[in-house]
C-alpha cells in the first residue's frame, strides 16, 4: 500500500476511534463519575488488555533507559492534556465546544514545527491544515456561541488541551524509539500512564465507588475495547506520519463526534456538516500528499501486525 494512501486511512480509522472513546467516556461522566475514575479504568484496562495480547506473542515493552525515557515524557504528557486535564474540561462544558478546541492542535502542532525547525512548513501542509481548520469551523463554531457564562473559566483552562495535544505530537514524532513495533508502544506508554493514575485514583475513592463502576461494565468494557483500538491505530499512524500530518486527526475527532451525537442522541447536524466533510477529508489529502520519502520503518512489520485491532 502507498504511504500516502496508508496515512490517509489511519488518520480517518484514528480519528473516528479517539473521537469514539470521547462520546463514551463523555456518557460516564454525566453519570457522574469523575475524570480520575474514567481515566484510570480506560488506560489500565486498555493496558491489561495489551499487554495480555502481547504477551500471548512473546512480546513486551523494551526496558532500556531511552525508551524508559520516552515513555516517560509521552505518557506525562498524555495524562495531563488529554486523560486529566481533557476529561476535567468535558465534564463543565458541552462536547460539541471540547471537540472544537481540540481542533486547534494541527495548527498548534504545525507552529511548534516550525518553531523547532526554525522554518515554515511546507504551504500544502499550511493550505490543507488551514482547509481542515475551516471545514470543523463550519459546524462548531455555532455551537461555540451558546457556551454558559460560567463556563468562561473553564473554557480558558481548556484551550491548554490542544497545546499540549501538540507537544505531544511534535515529541513523539522526533523520539519514536526505533525498532519497537507500535502495539508494543502502545503498552508501554499505556503502562505509565495507569501507573501515574494509580495513586490520585487510590486516594480519591473508595469500595462504594468501585461498587458502582462495576454496576457499569458494559459502558466501561466498551471504552477500554475502543481506547486499545485508538491508541493501537494512533501507533501505528506516528510510524509513517510526520506530527503535522499525524495532528490532522484531530478534526476527524471533532466531526466523529457530532456525527456519533446525531447517530446515538438524536442532535441535529445541520446541512453545513457534508461540505465540512468534504473541507476536512481535502485538508488531510493535501496534507499527506508533499512528495516525500516514507518515514523509515521503525519496527518489524510482522511483529507490529500484532494487536492491531483497526482519541
Amino acid at each position: 500500500m502507498h504511504v500516502a494512501t496508508q496515512r490517509l486511512i489511519l488518520t480517518l480509522a484514528t480519528g473516528v476511534l479517539i473521537g469514539g472513546t470521547y462520546i463514551v467516556g463523555k456518557q460516564l461522566l454525566v453519570q457522574g463519575f469523575s475524570p480520575i475514575a474514567v481515566s484510570f479504568v480506560q488506560v489500565a484496562g486498555a493496558t491489561l488488555l495489551l499487554q495480555t495480547a502481547l504477551h500471548g506473542h512473546g512480546l513486551r515493552p523494551p526496558t532500556d533507559a531511552r525508551t524508559l525515557r520516552f515513555f516517560a515524557i509521552a505518557a506525562t504528557i498524555a495524562v495531563i492534556g488529554s486523560t486529566l486535564l481533557g476529561n476535567w474540561v468535558l465534564a463543565r462544558i458541552p462536547a460539541g465546544i471540547f471537540t472544537l478546541l481540540v481542533t486547534l492542535s494541527p495548527l498548534f502542532t504545525s507552529l511548534l514545527n516550525a518553531a523547532v525547525d526554525r522554518r515554515w512548513p511546507p504551504l500544502a501542509t499550511l493550505a490543507g491544515t488551514g482547509l481542515g481548520l475551516a471545514g470543523v469551523s463550519l459546524v462548531l463554531v455555532p455551537r461555540a456561541q451558546a457556551v454558559d457564562p460560567e463556563q468562561a473559566l473553564a473554557l480558558g483552562i481548556a484551550l491548554a488541551v490542544p497545546v499540549l495535544l501538540a507537544a505531544g505530537n511534535v515529541y513523539r514524532a522526533r523520539n519514536w524509539p526505533h525498532g519497537v513495533p507500535a502495539p508494543v508502544v502502545s503498552a508501554g506508554i499505556l503502562g505509565v500512564q495507569a501507573l501515574v493514575l494509580l495513586p490520585l485514583f487510590a486516594g480519591l475513592h473508595d469500595g462504594a465507588d468501585l461498587v458502582r463502576l462495576g454496576s457499569v461494565w458494559p459502558l466501561l468494557a466498551l471504552l477500554v475495547l475502543v481506547a486499545v483500538a485508538a491508541n493501537v491505530s494512533a501507533a501505528y499512524l506516528q510510524r509513517v506520519a510526520d506530527s503535522v500530518a499525524f495532528s490532522q486527526i484531530g478534526y476527524v475527532i471533532a466531526l466523529t463526534g457530532i456525527g456519533l451525537g446525531a447517530l446515538l442522541f438524536g442532535e441535529r447536524v445541520g446541512w453545513l456538516f457534508l461540505p465540512a466533510l468534504v473541507l476536512v477529508f481535502s485538508g488531510i489529502v493535501l496534507v499527506n500528499r508533499p512528495a516525500r520519502a516514507a518515514a523509515p520503518d521503525r519496527g518489524d512489520e510482522t511483529l507490529a501486525r500484532v494487536g492491531a485491532p483497526a482519541r
